[in-house]
């Protein structure tokens, strides 16, 4: 925390000027002495005892330079780091002082009484988590300590390697390094390079370079001289060897060594293809072509280079935009360019067939479950554009063959869907459709055009003319969350009203941006809601954001104009009889399964947001802030627990031996009605409120016999 650091700074210049000085004596010994035994003056056994003698000074005074100008480089980077990082510490300690803590010569931080008042310290002398909070400064102070210690041992190692003798056989005894390397992270990343093939080789590291090579990753984790020197100098194939390692080492009291490991390379590599111009991006993205395809087991179950390489990568974040595009790219051209057969990724199962662990069974699934954690990577790769050239969606939903596991029996072979399949992939579609991180607090509403076609395109191709119950069992959740977000598409949709009205297709409200919106052909949205609805979770995460839209729209029409007054009623009693139909399709098709689906819809939790207030007001052309105070008073009026009474309904449909419908939708309507005649300043008993509820019975009917029919 004292030293003086520009000495550091003064040591490289005078190593500078050393190789100036070398460089001088080594012009006067070429004139004044190699000369001589050169210009042909001189003959004899003498001279052929001279000349190798000369040679190796010569060498000498030429590598003395380089090694000189090497370590002035290293001290001066040494310096850079130094500075920043000793600052970084400085930085800790002053957070933390700023949090009430004191902290000793030796970073430990503790509660500073003096500095409290007398009610503040008999506080925290009573505060069962003072201790806690004290060990979590202190922790806090350690990993900028570490930080700085990480890179004096880099520094150490490098200046080490600097002065090596690179020929231990040359007749210079410790010799000059002609080679030395100026560059701290380069040397480091020949270091982990050198480690990494002896842990392929089969040796074991020892304890002290298991932690040395867990530093050099801690201290490089986002230097790209580093981590491209060293994946270059491993290649992929070497890459994804050494994750095999990893996964067949990771056990035990080891595990948390190699788990470590993984994530270091992981970081690595998502830092080494950040630039895709680098000449390092176009050498690894060919040789990881070639060794994606190779088969690494060469046994019975091929284990794919592929699927090591993405299970490596989830150990890993924030890798550059281009570089998963090209690697997802390249894994579906190499899945349509087989030629054996569409089962690449299939798993067996029987004697001796055991499968592959710690690899990534559908590099391809996995690789888009990376991609939903980048939401605008998920949208650019699934977006099928506006020229609709991207078939990556139409290839994922409909043309893909997606892994089985098979299995030999006494009559041939069974195959059955990999119960992991499409969970990468329905949560990279609803990143790509919401632009937003699966299961992450978010606004709703405001796409963009991309994030609308995604949405549009999706509903497209999964509708194949039928109910809809062909989703995908693990696409249903994320296609949930997406209807949820584009609830005031579907209403406005369902309802038939407004700019919707026959609508197919993406288009701007304005200027472009985030205020994009797509349509679809009811019937197309119905089956694909269908489908989803067989999630009873999902099913009610959709009613509930319908629940909220509705009373928005209520709550934001003229109560006093019979005419908006009307329209409103009769817009959300249309889009529930929707909900309510398919519910009753439903559980016309599995009645024994209506109330386990009923208590699921239980479980199902939707906090409204501001995002979907302003979304809510970009649609219906109203002010910002459009599911208001007045919207939750009608709600709260309304006091109807609609989730309770699928329960009951699921139990009536369930002892029926007739078709059943539902009438919870209808029901929601008139509560929320009538708490918004309320709201308006009418009592329930009064006759226009009376009159009001159950106005929007015809518009529900019609609308639940429209689903039906196009369920039927």
């Amino acid at each position: 925390m004292t030293i003086d650091l520009s000495l550091l700074e003064t040591a490289a210049t005078k190593w500078d000027e050393a190789a100036k000085q070398f460089e001088a004596v080594r012009k006067i010994y070429d004139s004044k002495v190699k000369s001589v035994g050169l210009d042909g003056t001189w003959n004899g056994v003498s001279l052929l005892v001279a000349r190798p003698n000369m040679q190796v000074t010569d060498e000498q005074f030429t590598a003395a330079p380089k090694e000189a100008r090497a370590i002035a480089s290293i001290l001066r980077d040494a310096h850079t780091q130094f500075v920043d990082l000793r600052g970084k510490v400085k930085s800790a300690v002053a957070d933390a002082v700023k949090a009430g803590m004191k902290v000793s010569e030796a970073g430990i931080a503790s509660y500073d009484y003096s500095k409290a008042s007398a009610s503040e310290a008999n506080a925290a002398r009573h505060d069962p988590d003072l201790y806690s909070t004290e060990q979590s400064w202190t922790r806090y102070i350690e990993a900028a300590v570490r930080a700085v210690d990480d890179a004096d041992q880099g520094v150490k190692l490098a200046l080490k390697a600097a002065v090596q003798d690179p020929n231990v056989l040359d007749p210079a005894a410790s010799g000059f390094n002609g080679k030395a390397e100026g560059d701290i992270e380069k040397v480091e990343a020949k270091e982990a390079e050198d480690l990494a093939t002896r842990i392929n080789s089969g040796d074991k590291l020892s304890d002290k370079e298991m932690a040395e090579f867990q530093r050099l990753f801690r201290d490089n984790e986002h230097n790209k001289a580093f981590s491209q020197t060293f994946l270059a100098g491993l290649g992929p194939k070497g890459t994804i060897d050494l994750n095999l390692k990893f996964n067949d080492l990771a056990k035990g009291d080891d595990k948390k060594d190699f788990r470590a490991l993984q994530e270091g390379v992981a970081t690595s590599l998502a830092t080494a293809t950040k630039s895709p111009s680098d000449p390092f991006y176009k050498k690894w993205r060919e040789d990881l072509r070639k060794a994606g395809a190779k088969d690494f087991d060469g046994g019975t179950v091929p284990l794919y280079g592929y699927q090591s390489f993405v299970e490596l990568m989830t150990h890993g974040k924030n890798y550059g935009k281009q570089f998963l595009t090209d690697v997802g790219n390249d894994i579906i051209a190499l899945e349509k360019s087989d030629d054996y057969g569409t089962g690449r990724w299939d798993a067996w199962q029987g004697p001796g067939l055991a499968p592959h662990k710690g690899v990534a069974t559908d590099p391809l699934d996995t690789l888009l479950g990376i991609m939903s954690q980048q939401p605008n990577v998920a949208t650019s790769f699934l977006d099928p554009g506006a020229d609709g050239k991207n078939d990556h969606l139409q290839y994922l939903l409909k043309d893909r063959h997606w892994p089985t596991t098979s299995m030999p029996n006494s009559i041939g072979v069974s195959h059955m869907d990999l119960p992991g399949n499409r969970m990468g992939f329905g949560a990279a579609l609803e990143a790509a459709a919401t632009g937003n991180v699966p299961g992450s607090d978010h606004t709703l509403g405001y796409h963009t055009e991309a994030e609308s076609r995604v949405m549009h395109d999706t509903i497209k191709i999964l509708d194949d003319g039928r109910k809809g119950t062909d989703v995908p069992y693990n696409l249903r959740s994320n296609l949930g969350r997406m209807l949820v977000d584009y609830t005031p598409e579907t209403h406005e949709i369902l309802s038939g009203t407004g700019p919707y009205m026959d609508k197919d297709g993406v288009w701007h409200d304005g200027t472009g941006g985030k205020d994009a919106h797509m349509s679809v052909p009811k019937e197309s949205l119905t089956r694909i809601m269908r489908g989803v609805a067989e999630d009873g979770k999902a099913f009610g995460e959709m009613f509930d954001a319908e629940k909220f839209y509705s009373a928005g729209t209520l709550s934001q029409t003229n109560f006093s104009d019979p005419n908006e007054r009307a329209a409103a009623i009769e817009g959300a009693s249309h889009v529930f009889g929707f909900y309510d139909g398919i519910n009753s399709d439903i559980v016309r098709d599995n009645k024994d399964g209506a109330v386990a689906r009923a208590n699921h819809i239980q479980t199902a939790e939707f906090v409204i947001t501001g995002g979907m207030q302003a979304a809510a007001s970009a649609l219906k052309g109203q002010p910002t802030g459009f599911i208001t105070d007045a919207a939750y008073r009608i709600l709260y009026a309304a006091a109807y627990d609609w989730k309770e009474d699928q329960i009951a309904q699921a139990n009536a449909a369930a002892a029926q031996q007739t078709e059943y419908h539902f009438t919870t939708g209808q029901k929601q309507v008139n509560h929320m009605v009538a708490g918004w005649a309320q709201e308006n300043g009418y009592d329930k008993e009064t006759g226009l409120s009376r009159h009001l509820v159950g106005s929007g019975q015809e518009r529900y009917d019609s609308a639940r016999s429209e689903a039906l029919i196009y369920l039927d």
